[in-house]
C-alpha cells in the first residue's frame, strides 16, 4: 500500500516538474495496458485490498493520480486518456461499459480540460477491421460533461461526423500526423495525404520522422 502512495507522489511531481519546464498541462495516460489501465481493468487487477475487487476499488488509483495533478495545475490544466473496451497489451474487463462510464462520472469532480479516448476499433497502432464505427465517444458522452477528445482510425469525413454529431468536441490524428507535416491544411483543402510507414513508427532513424514531404514539395516534384 505505501508504494502506492508513493507512486501518486512520483505523479505529482512530474506535474511539477513539467509545469517548472513550461507546459502548458499534462495529460494523465491510463489506457494502454500502463499502470493505471492495469489497475482499472479486472482482467489484470486481481488485487483483494481497496485497489481491487469493485468497479470503485479499481479507479481509486486513478482518480487519485489525477487529484494529485489537479493540486499543481487546477483540474481546467489536466486531461485523461481512456482506452474504453481496449485490449492492447493483453488488457480486459468483464463489464467495460460499467467501468469506464463510472470512471468518466467521477472524472467530473475534477473540472477536466478534456477527455481523451482510444475508440476500440484500434490496437496499438493498428485497426482491428475495416468499418468498425467508433463508440467509446458515443457512451461516455452521457457521462462525461467536459470535452471530450477521440482517437483511432479517423480519417476527415469520420472526423467531422463524430464532432457533428456532437459524440466528440476534437479529433486526434497520430498516424497520419507523422506521416503528413502539413496535415492541417491537407484537411482543410481535401488534399490527399502521404501514406505512413508503419514499421517507423517505434525507433529507427530520421525515417518516417522528418522525411514525409509537405504537399507543395509533392506538387513541385509532380
Amino acid at each position: 500500500m505505501f508504494e502506492i502512495v508513493e507512486i501518486v507522489e512520483q505523479f505529482r511531481q512530474g506535474a511539477v516538474r513539467a509545469r517548472e519546464a513550461g507546459f502548458d498541462g499534462v495529460e494523465i495516460h491510463a489506457a494502454n495496458g500502463y499502470l493505471i489501465d492495469q489497475f482499472l481493468q479486472d482482467g489484470s487487477n486481481r488485487r483483494t485490498d481497496i485497489y481491487g475487487g469493485s468497479i470503485e476499488n479499481r479507479t481509486r488509483l486513478l482518480l487519485q493520480v489525477t487529484e494529485a495533478a489537479a493540486s499543481v495545475w487546477g483540474g481546467s490544466r489536466v486531461g485523461v486518456r481512456l482506452g474504453p473496451n481496449g485490449t492492447y497489451g493483453s488488457m480486459s474487463d468483464s463489464n467495460p461499459n460499467a467501468l469506464f462510464g463510472y470512471a468518466a462520472e467521477q472524472l467530473n469532480h475534477f473540472g477536466l480540460a478534456y477527455l481523451h479516448l482510444i475508440e476500440p476499433r484500434i490496437v496499438g497502432s493498428k485497426l482491428r477491421a475495416d468499418g468498425l464505427p467508433p463508440v467509446a465517444a458515443h457512451h461516455l458522452r452521457c457521462f462525461f460533461k467536459g470535452p471530450i477528445i477521440v482517437a483511432g482510425g479517423f480519417d476527415r469525413d469520420s472526423a467531422e461526423e463524430i464532432v457533428d454529431q456532437g459524440d466528440a468536441d476534437l479529433v486526434a490524428f497520430g498516424r497520419h500526423f507523422a506521416a503528413n507535416p502539413d496535415l492541417v491544411e491537407r484537411l482543410r483543402r481535401s488534399l490527399p495525404l502521404n501514406p505512413y510507414d508503419r514499421s517507423t513508427f517505434y525507433g529507427g532513424d530520421e525515417r518516417g520522422y522528418t522525411d514525409y514531404p509537405r504537399y507543395a514539395d509533392t506538387a513541385l516534384v509532380a
